[in-house]
């Protein structure tokens, strides 16, 4: 636990923790100080394990040098993927988050990472003891899955509840355009009456009849003085 390393290294006169490094209170704030400080578990692998080497083959356990060595990899493989899972649950927790909060993260991140404040300038075979003895509060993975479902929870509830762009009308089709009003039918001018010519009186006609002579219907006869037959 990163307490029994603060509680170890203050027993040294060395203690590498400062009051900084007490873990925020809210999930997010946890999870990375949790980040952090796991990281600095890892990143310390290479300088202590000569050291951790050394202390296992002074000091066997039950099942053999090799077997207790085995773990130490283990350890850094699991540490490894317990931070993937940090880290989704952060970055979750950032896209869900309304406000920017990278920067409170970061800063937690430090405070993390601050638990192994002076270990360069440590005695090397206390900074392996104690490195061989810490381990992550066992809730940073509880924390960490918590926050990220709830932050996927809320995250889809933010984009559900934006306001949706207004799409574009469609433009009308040719099927779907209005037929144009027929015009109003022009108002013709009424054609002129025809002129009507009078017939000829008829008693015109038969005045001309009148004054015109006709031939008579009777017969009749003229004596030609060379032949007295009637023609």
């Amino acid at each position: 636990m990163a307490t029994a390393l603060l509680l170890a290294l203050t027993m040294m006169g060395q203690a590498p923790v400062a009051p900084a490094a007490t873990p925020p209170s809210d999930d997010y704030g946890y999870v990375a100080w949790c980040f952090g400080a796991l990281g600095g578990y890892v990143d310390l692998y290479d300088q202590v394990m000569p050291e951790v080497t050394r202390i296992e083959k002074a000091f066997p356990g039950p099942d053999g040098v090799e077997a207790s060595l085995k773990t130490y990899p283990e350890m850094r493989a699991q540490a490894r993927t317990d931070m993937k899972i940090f880290t989704a649950a952060i970055t979750a927790a950032e896209r869900a988050s309304p406000r920017p909060i990278s920067e409170y993260g970061g800063a937690a991140v430090k405070k993390g990472r601050s638990v192994w404040t002076g270990a360069d300038s440590a005695n090397k075979a206390r900074l392996a003891q104690v490195w061989m003895s810490w381990s992550p509060p066992g809730d940073c993975e509880t924390r960490a899955k918590a926050l990220e479902k709830r932050s996927n929870i809320l995250g889809k509830a933010l984009i559900y509840n934006a306001v949706k762009p207004v799409e574009p009308a469609p433009e009308p089709t040719v099927a779907s355009m209005p037929e144009p009003e027929a015009a109003p039918p022009v108002e013709q001018a009424a054609p002129p009456e025809p002129v009507m010519t009078p017939a000829p009186s008829p008693a015109i006609e038969v005045e001309t009849a009148i004054a015109s002579p006709q031939a008579s219907t009777k017969a009749e006869f003229v004596i030609d003085a060379a032949d007295p037959k009637p023609v």
